[in-house]
């Protein structure tokens, strides 16, 4: 209801991009917001805050048929900060997702003219988001080939490495099939496998996800792929001297090379002669030298990083291409310029153990933007004093023009740098003596003794801070060899080809005639800067300061002194030195009145309080109020002018240093009064309300006690009356119980006679069958041992006819040996005393008279063996029979030896169940006769129960009139009990007046 309705709310980043827009589509005037902060305080997910929300605006006020066909545009324009997140940000000390370059986004907006909302009944004009273009600063190149452990290279490395087995497939085959992060040295391990939640492979289909969404898709997305797979394999080159001459060098690790030259399809020997040889111009002479391996190191490192540079400046530009309005808006036509709402996410002041140029190049930049903050912030004090009708006079601020002039000055430090990078013998120590030298008059440059030569100091504006100037000459030309871009141009990647082909072009000419001067990384740097500048000088500009609470990145914690210093880097407490310079503290009008009313009543009588009412201006209400509370601060100047501690605006009021305090010093002792007063009213309160409550809880006492004691009695006579119930049924159940313990004493005696006569039987009937069985089986196997016995007396008897064969069969064999002895030795004789054809004649006498024998032998030995083999074949023969009937005979014995067991398990069970059936017959009989007498037994129970209530019955009009007897009896004890406490009463009131008279 009073002031305004933002004050109410907490500050938000909404507001900012909600002013943006309306300042865009009512002014009609181009808008920037700068965002800054130090390394993880959450400048980029701001941008996107910011981007997002102003999207989410003109969705909302635009027109359904129109936001269907920006949907897309739109959707590039915000999904494009995830994207250049993952070739842009990477892990570092400080933040999970540090961008490591700056950006400036320009929003492009179609703005309806405002004479034509007029007209539609629209106060505030339509405004369409069209498109947007992106600006790029000073990639960090060096964390391509290199990082501290802590830390992690580009996320798209990281990306790439777990993507799914089919994209690596499909991008490098088998170069990346298996691989991880430690088979790259430009990767490396690390323990952070998450960024913001998501894992690498999620944040991997995301990117492609959104680089379909640009157009890089199919064949595109396989060249910018191709292209990062180059840059990790050229880290994985190694380089040695070589064996026969030191300062040369060649390439180690072969393997790695040839995949290398496969991937980017270039010639092996092409490619060799470019990491390892240098070519040097000299004059119209060209000469190829030789590389040792550190340089060679060096030259391949620089490559990696060149080839990156040109991948994300390609990304930019397709980027760019898919998002500005000039190529996707569909009412181009109509449009005659677009409306700019430029967010500018670029890093914050930066101060380590070590600077270099980096820091150099970014505190500049940030020197850049504070100049430019603090004149908008002494512009807008101005302006808030010319609106409230308040001279502003002299007033004093910090102006870092000093440092700027020294850095980007005619002598100053990029002017020298420069100068070195051009001289042949440039070096970083002639660097820092030059520009010590030539700016040895400026005080924000810190000159100390201490310093390297390769050291020198700047007091910035949030600080000093001292740089190491080495390799500054080096990092400030980044040349890239020419051996290198020629060899990169005949690379068959697309990418790679077209990008290092345009950078080649681009290069001076540096063989030629007339020589052309190199522009250098800081020049370039400058050039951008200045046209940045340019660019939001022309819109009206607004800031977001974004502060990291504690280094530990934990929640609900702050470091103030952390904080404190990076409100100061960020330029904050001197924009509020500047606003506070003339009148520190500032309140509004009603604000005022209300706070400071209450010291009027001390100060001034009624009728000026009469006249001060009628008066209805709250300004002279206040100032009336202010020179009555603040004459003690009023003093005279040089001129003899009366200055009072205040001044009073159209709105506010501006108090002078110390005015204020002194105010609230008043009021707090005015207040103080007034507190005594309340609290004398609450303390009798509150003892009232003690007194009450006590009075309240004595009367609930006294209540509670004569209901204990009525409780008590009635508790001791139904404990009586309980006791002697419990007494009868105790006697009724003892006499119950042992007559159930001698009922349940019998049946075990019982039990345990029929167990043991059971048992015996059983044993006796066992013992018969046992003897019958055994008789059974001798009758049973006799005849079977008989037969058994004549068969072997049978086969004794043919095993003795075949012994005896056997032993003739011997006798004759061994007469035969003895004819044939005898025999040699007579053809022996024969053949020594006759001739030898009449011993021949002899011979074939001899065994024709000895033939008969031998041929008589002979055949009685084969009837002998014809006679064994038939003897043994019906000897095998009936054994088989014997066997087979034996198994027989063994199979019809098991049989009937289980026939019987049946046999007898029946007779058993038939047995038991004929006992059980006598037992259960007899346990019936049992049951009746105790059912008889147990019905007997609970006739006699109701005739008892029936006698004892009939008693009962009886004294309960006794007991009656005993507690009658006895409640009188307390009712008058009670009485008595109130009459003394009420003479005590008036006893001590009576005592209480004579002490108060006395």
């Amino acid at each position: 209801a009073d002031g305004d309705a933002k004050s109410h709310v907490a500050p938000h980043v909404y507001e900012t991009s909600s002013l943006a827009f309306r300042g865009l589509a009512c002014d009609g005037l181009d808008q920037s917001i700068l965002v800054s902060g130090e390394s993880g305080a959450g400048k980029t997910e701001t941008v996107k805050i910011l981007m997002s929300h102003m999207a989410s605006i003109q969705s909302r006020d635009s027109d359904t048929d129109g936001a269907t066909g920006m949907n897309n545009v739109v959707r590039r324009v915000v999904e494009s900060n995830p994207l250049l997140e993952a070739f842009g940000n990477a892990k570092t000390v400080r933040n999970d997702n540090s961008s490591r370059f700056g950006k400036y986004t320009q929003l492009q907006f179609d703005v309806e003219d405002r004479t034509t909302a007029q007209f539609s009944g629209r106060a505030v004009p339509h405004c369409l988001l069209a498109g947007s273009y992106c600006d790029t600063y000073l990639l960090e190149k060096s964390r391509v080939v290199g990082h501290e452990p802590a830390e992690r290279t580009y996320h798209i490395f990281y990306q790439l490495l777990s993507a799914s087995a089919d994209m690596k497939k499909k991008w490098w085959g088998a170069g990346l099939s298996g691989k991880g992060f430690d088979d790259f040295n430009y990767v490396g391990n690390t323990s952070t496998l998450k960024i913001e939640g998501q894992s690498d492979a999620e944040k991997c289909d995301k990117t492609v996800e959104i680089l379909s969404l640009i157009g890089v898709n199919d064949e595109k997305l396989t060249t910018l792929m191709r292209a990062v797979c180059a840059v990790l394999q050229l880290g994985n080159i190694t380089f040695a001297p070589d064996p026969e001459n030191s300062d040369n060098s060649i390439i180690s690790s072969t393997d790695e090379l040839q995949k290398l030259a496969d991937l980017m399809g270039i010639s092996l020997d092409d490619l060799t002669t470019a990491l390892l040889c240098r070519t040097v111009v000299a004059g119209k002479e060209v000469y190829s030298v030789p590389m040792n391996a550190s340089a060679a190191k060096d030259g391949c490192d620089a490559f990696a990083k060149e080839i990156y540079q040109q991948i994300f400046d390609w990304l930019v530009k397709v980027i760019n291409e898919a998002t500005c309005a000039e190529s996707n808006y569909e009412d181009i036509k109509d449009v005659e310029e677009f409306g700019i709402i430029g967010l500018l996410d670029i890093f914050g002041f930066e101060s380590f153990k070590v600077n270099r140029f980096e820091q150099l190049t970014i505190n500049y930049a940030n020197e850049k933007l504070q100049q430019k903050y603090t004149l908008d912030i002494f512009r807008s004090v101005q302006d808030e004093y010319e609106m409230e009708g308040i001279e502003l006079g002299d007033v004093t601020f910090s102006d870092n023009a000093h440092v700027l002039s020294l850095v980007e000055g005619r002598m100053g430090i990029i002017s020298v740098l420069n100068e070195e990078c051009v001289r042949p013998k440039g070096n970083d120590v002639s660097f820092v003596s030059k520009i010590k030298t030539l700016n040895k008059d400026t005080g924000c440059l810190i000159v100390d003794r201490l310093h390297r030569p390769t050291e020198f100091a700047i007091e910035h504006y949030a600080g000093a801070v001292k740089y190491d100037a080495s390799n500054f000459v080096q990092k400030n030309t980044d040349l890239l060899p020419t051996d290198l871009i020629n060899c990169a141009c005949k690379s068959s990647n697309e990418l790679i080809n077209t990008e290092l082909k345009a950078a080649a072009d681009a290069r001076p000419n540096i063989g030629g005639g007339r020589k052309k001067s190199i522009q250098t990384v800081g020049e370039k740097f400058k050039a951008a800067l200045s046209v940045l500048m340019a660019n939001i000088s022309k819109t009206k500009t607004r800031y977001v300061r974004c502060i990291k609470p504690n280094p530990e990145k934990e929640p609900l914690k702050t470091n103030l002194k952390s904080s404190v210093e990076q409100l100061r880097c960020a330029g904050v407490v001197a924009a509020v030195t500047v606003s506070r310079v003339a009148f520190p503290n500032r309140l509004t009008h009603e604000t005022t009145f209300e706070r400071f009313y209450c010291l009027l009543q001390e100060s001034i009588d009624s009728s000026m309080e009469e006249e001060k009412k009628e008066s209805s201006d709250s300004r002279e209400k206040v100032e009336f109020l202010l020179s009555k509370l603040l004459k003690k601060k009023e003093f005279k100047n040089d001129g003899g002018v009366t200055v009072k501690g205040f001044e009073c605006g159209k709105t506010r009021v501006y108090f002078r240093a110390g005015s204020l305090e002194h105010l609230e010093t008043e009021r707090m002792l005015a207040l103080g009064i007034l507190a005594s007063a309340v609290q004398k009213i609450v303390r009798g309160f509150f003892a009232k309300s003690i007194f009450l409550r006590v009075k309240q809880t004595v009367i609930e006492t006294q209540a509670k006690a004569r209901q204990t004691i009525d409780r008590k009695f009635f508790l001791k006579c139904r404990s009586a009356i309980t006791t002697l119930q419990c007494f009868a049924r105790c006697t009724s159940a003892f006499s119950s119980l042992l007559r159930l313990r001698s009922n349940y004493a019998a049946c075990q005696i019982q039990t345990r006679w029929r167990t043991f006569r059971s048992v015996v039987m059983l044993t006796q009937y066992r013992e018969a069958t046992i003897l019958i069985q055994k008789i059974a089986r001798g009758a049973y196997q006799r005849p079977v041992y008989k037969e058994l016995l004549k068969e072997a007396e049978a086969e004794a008897k043919l095993n003795s006819k075949l012994q005896a064969l056997q032993r003739r069969l011997a006798d004759a064999e061994m007469k035969w040996l003895r004819a044939e002895k005898e025999k040699a030795i007579v053809e022996k004789k024969v053949a020594g005393m006759v001739p030898s054809e009449v011993a021949i004649t002899t011979v074939e006498d001899v065994e024709k008279t000895t033939a008969p024998p031998i041929l008589q032998q002979q055949a009685l030995i084969d009837e002998s063996g014809k006679m064994l083999e038939y003897l043994r074949k019906e000897v095998f023969s009936l054994k088989t029979k014997n066997y087979a009937l034996r198994a027989e005979n063994t199979e019809l014995r098991e049989t009937n030896y289980h026939l019987q067991e049946h046999g007898d398990t029946i007779t058993a069970s038939f047995g038991a169940l004929k006992q059980h059936t006598n037992h259960l017959s007899k346990t019936n009989m049992k049951l009746r006769v105790g059912e008889t007498s147990h019905k007997k037994e609970i006739a006699e129970l109701r005739k008892k129960m029936n006698a004892n209530k009939f008693s009962e019955m009886s004294e309960v009009p006794k007991l009656k009139e005993e507690m009658r007897k006895k409640d009188a009896l307390h009712k008058a004890e009670m009485d008595a009990l109130r009459a003394d406490l009420s003479k005590a009463r008036l006893e001590h009131i009576t005592e209480k007046h004579a002490t108060k008279r006395e």
